[in-house]
């Protein structure tokens, strides 16, 4: 069957081209064989334009039978440009060579339902190209037409045998189908092409083809699945995990490096300017040499939050308790920030009771104090105020911090103890930060047995800090770490 229809299509392709060759054959020096050509070539199916170049002469356009907006753009290579190269077909000029397309040839184009078939021909100006446009679902179409007819006999054998045969088209579409339905792919399939379009036959044996399934094997088989996307999406968290605090820890190391940078370059300028007046304008050096002292503080500050979190990321942070009064330390490290607090407009008030002497770690309070203080200068100093309350009970004391600047919202209250985490990105209220002051401050009160709570507030923020009155830990000293 498969060498009767590629005969067939053999013959019909041979005959197709022919027709061709018998209007590349038609004289073309005169109008009324020029309008012969035309007509001539409305009677081959599938011709939609006939594009003449000559080797020496002016090359001329016969469309047959294509409406304007289906007009391809054929030019030959090195003369006339395309008005639009996206849908147009440019032919090299070497063609035009005696002999080189003598037997013709295909080329495609743009649009896939229309193809090009190039004969060289023969005009007294030395010769030339003929290129035919050619329709091929037209062609195709006419080619089916023609086999749904003579298909019939040579399948006349395989009807009577029962065998299960469908011949189809390129795109799927059945030709001719014999023999009982068959599920399940074709057992051959034979592809027959040429330039008349695209055919196979499928052919199906006798055999049923049924399919079980062990249910243990489909167990196993889902259990591993699973087992498998699990440990997919788990991978996936995890790596996204891993990237976000990659992110982070590059942020936190750029706002270090910018925050060591603003104190040293304060530094060096107050000193400057000190040195510059102290000979003539006492006043002026004494208020540089403060601003110094205010930026050797932030510095040593700083320092001392990256130093506790390194620690902390080692496991080597221990506390330390010693007789002291939380009271008086937490009344000095409020002195510490007064200069800079005041140069902000922040109006300071406090409630500090009376204390007495109980086994805590001062540097660590200090250190969790400071922190806080930190965040009303850096990000509530629009609110122009902060007020610290400090209560002292037989069991425990307590610290708790305000301030009226513009608040923390309800989804960020525990993300901002988060390590690198600031609630904005940017700020206006001063410094940028390094996003860690909050995770040492909860880091050291936990560790002291405590706890240390953002807690609802009708403006601004207050933070409260609880410690038992009897902590068993405290710092290392930074020479020990």
């Amino acid at each position: 069957l498969d060498e009767a229809l590629r005969g067939e299509l053999t013959r019909l392709e041979r005959l197709y081209l022919s027709h061709l060759d018998r209007l590349a054959s038609l004289p073309l020096n005169q109008a009324s064989s020029n309008k012969r050509l035309s007509a001539e070539a409305e009677n081959v199916a599938g011709v939609r334009l006939i594009r003449v170049f000559r080797s020496v002469g002016k090359d001329f356009t016969h469309p047959i039978g294509l409406g304007a907006g289906r007009l391809l753009e054929i030019e030959l290579e090195g003369r006339k440009k395309p008005l639009n190269p996206a849908k147009s077909v440019i032919i090299e000029a070497s063609l035009l060579e005696h002999g080189v397309a003598k037997n013709g040839f295909w080329l495609d184009t743009p649009d896939g339902n229309l193809s090009l078939f190039c004969k060289q021909i023969e005009t007294a100006e030395r010769g030339g190209l003929m290129v035919f446009l050619i329709d091929r679902p037209l062609i195709q179409a006419r080619t089916r037409e023609h086999l749904a007819s003579w298909i019939k006999t040579p399948m006349l054998p395989l009807r009577e045998s029962g065998e299960r045969i469908v011949i189809e088209s390129a795109n799927g579409q059945p030709l001719i189908i014999t023999g009982p339905e068959h599920h399940g792919p074709a057992a051959a399939i034979i592809p027959i092409r040429n330039a008349l379009g695209g055919w196979q036959i499928k052919g199906w044996d006798g055999l049923l083809v049924t399919r079980t399934r062990d249910p243990a094997t489909m167990a196993v088989a889902s259990t591993l699945a699973l087992g498998l996307l699990a440990s997919g999406i788990l991978l996936c968290i995890q790596q996204n995990r891993a990237l976000q605090l990659a992110a982070k820890r590059v942020s936190f190391v750029n706002r270090v490096s910018h925050e060591l940078g603003a104190p040293l370059t304060n530094l060096a300028l107050n000193l400057d300017l000190a040195t510059e007046t102290l000979d003539y304008n006492p006043v002026e050096t004494r208020k540089r040499l403060s601003l110094v002292a205010e930026e050797t503080e932030r510095l040593a500050r700083l320092v001392a939050n990256v130093l506790t979190f390194s620690r902390t990321e080692r496991d080597a942070l221990q506390l330390k308790p010693v007789r002291c009064l939380p009271g008086e330390l937490i009344a000095r490290t409020l002195e510490s920030f007064r200069p800079a607090l005041m140069r902000r407009g922040i109006v300071i008030e406090t409630d500090i009771a009376t204390s007495r002497e109980i086994s805590l770690d001062p540097d660590a309070l200090s250190q969790i104090t400071g922190n806080l203080i930190s965040n009303v200068e850096k990000y509530a100093a629009s609110g122009h105020w902060l007020k610290l309350v400090y209560q002292q009970e037989q069991d425990h004391i307590t610290l708790e911090v305000h301030d009226r600047g513009p608040g923390i919202p309800a989804a960020d209250r525990e993300q901002i103890f988060a390590p690198f985490t600031r609630v904005l990105s940017t700020t206006t209220e001063g410094s940028s930060g390094t996003g860690l002051g909050l995770t040492i401050a909860r880091d050291l009160t936990l560790r002291m047995g405590g706890s240390l709570e953002l807690i609802d507030s009708p403006d601004g923020t207050m933070f409260r800090l609880h410690l038992p009155t009897q902590p068993t830990l405290a710092i290392i000293p930074p020479t020990t770490a």
